[in-house]
């Protein structure tokens, strides 16, 4: 019954940091987009600009999205072994 409730707080978590993986990814490129497009800014550039913006971001929701993940595992074990 424990497991189950684990499982479903840890899936909360995989899904809130997949999905913020997945805004932190387009955010990047969009800003990439557009500091690209500015006179002033080359391609490289910009993309060192919004590369070095989106990293931490992107970090974080991987630990989050990691945490998640192992979660699930730790409950599906935990599980198993309670049969």
């Amino acid at each position: 019954r424990e497991a189950g409730r684990l499982a479903s707080v840890a899936t909360f978590f995989v899904i809130v940091g997949w999905f913020a993986v997945i805004y932190a990814f387009v955010a990047g490129i969009l800003w990439w987009i557009d500091l690209a497009s500015r006179p002033n800014v080359n391609i490289f550039e910009a993309f060192a600009i919004s590369a070095s913006a989106i990293g931490g971001p992107i970090f974080l929701a991987l630990l989050v999205t990691a945490l998640g993940h192992g979660l699930r595992l730790f409950a599906m074990s935990v599980a198993s072994r309670a049969q």
